[in-house]
């Protein structure tokens, strides 16, 4: 069941950030909160956000984007102003992917620009696999889409997310919010961002999302999740579309270009990485007006022709 677009019940302080109606989707007997803005009939564009954030990610882009674009922007289920599920077992990719798609279905949403940040890779990939004829155009931002080699190690404050001391970190210190957006950004937020980061999670039973999804990495085939994120890796030569890819230069969670440059080319036709050297891992925070001008840059543009050579010096 799909409800009409509401003020949230949100303090002041995140309204003046967050001026957002938003409406809902029920989906497995939970609800799935989700901007909507820009006219009906305008072309869609689907941002999705990754870990720890939500739809307040991309709060700079959305009022200059729907002047354009039907903006959708939903929140996971688990995160933001969605329901949070607190059993870890309700999280899985294929899960989320299949709210998504149905997302998709019951708006309607036809010839979709995607914009995927960290984890609204494999979950917005995850339906663009299954369903290229329905996607206009990518747009990747400090994302990935495949198992990595044994060569990637995630950080220190990831792995100790994933271990045994992960619950009692995300409990007692909200440590994916309180340190991990802010290591994962250039330059300082203000407290009130912050905040509006905090505000989903205040509630330490309200955080299963956070440790599920680190715990949902796969780092080798073995992990529960890699069989789905291999299925979604063979699948993107099937894309056609146009894909661009934005990048964060200063990222701590991806260290390397190399996955930059393993995205451009495992598509057909994609664009040269843009590497941005004053944002790390949090890019809508650090380089809104980037993002925003790529948008409005590539809903004009003509295609890029498909790239032959990978070459990570470059």
């Amino acid at each position: 069941m799909l409800t009409d677009a509401t003020i949230p019940q949100i303090p002041e302080f995140l309204r003046k950030l967050y001026p957002f109606r938003t409406r809902s989707l029920r989906v497995e007997g939970r609800n799935m909160s989700f901007v909507d803005e820009g006219a009906s009939d305008a072309p869609v564009l689907l941002m999705l956000h990754g870990n720890p954030t939500w739809s307040f990610l991309y709060r700079k882009t959305i009022p200059k984007a729907a002047e354009r674009f039907r903006v959708i922007a939903p929140d996971y289920v688990g995160f933001g102003l969605s329901d949070k599920p607190r059993t870890p077992g309700y999280h899985t990719l294929e899960r989320h992917i299949a709210n998504l798609t149905a997302l998709i279905e019951a708006l309607k949403l036809e010839k979709i620009t995607f914009v995927m940040h960290d984890w609204g890779g494999p979950i917005g990939l995850g339906y663009a696999t299954a369903h290229p004829e329905n996607v206009e155009r990518l747009l990747m931002i400090n994302t990935w889409a495949f198992v990595p080699d044994a060569s990637f190690q995630l950080p220190l404050g990831l792995r100790l997310i994933r271990g045994p001391l992960g619950d009692l970190l995300m409990k007692k210190m909200n440590a994916m919010v309180t340190r991990g957006i802010p290591g994962g950004t250039c330059h300082k937020l203000p407290r009130e961002v912050l905040a509006g980061y905090e505000l989903p999670f205040a509630n330490p039973q309200d955080r299963a999302a956070m440790t599920a999804f680190v715990r949902m990495i796969p780092l080798k085939g073995t992990d529960f999740e890699a069989p789905k994120m291999t299925e979604i890796a063979a699948g993107l030569r099937k894309i056609s579309a146009p894909a661009e890819i934005l990048w964060g230069a200063r990222d701590p969670v991806f260290r390397s270009k190399l996955t930059a440059y393993m995205l451009r080319d495992s598509f057909p036709n994609a664009g040269e990485p843009i590497f941005l050297p004053e944002a790390s891992h949090f890019v809508p925070e650090d380089a809104a007006e980037q993002i925003t001008d790529k948008l409005l840059d590539i809903f004009k543009r003509k295609p890029p022709k498909p790239q032959q050579t990978f070459n990570i010096l470059q």
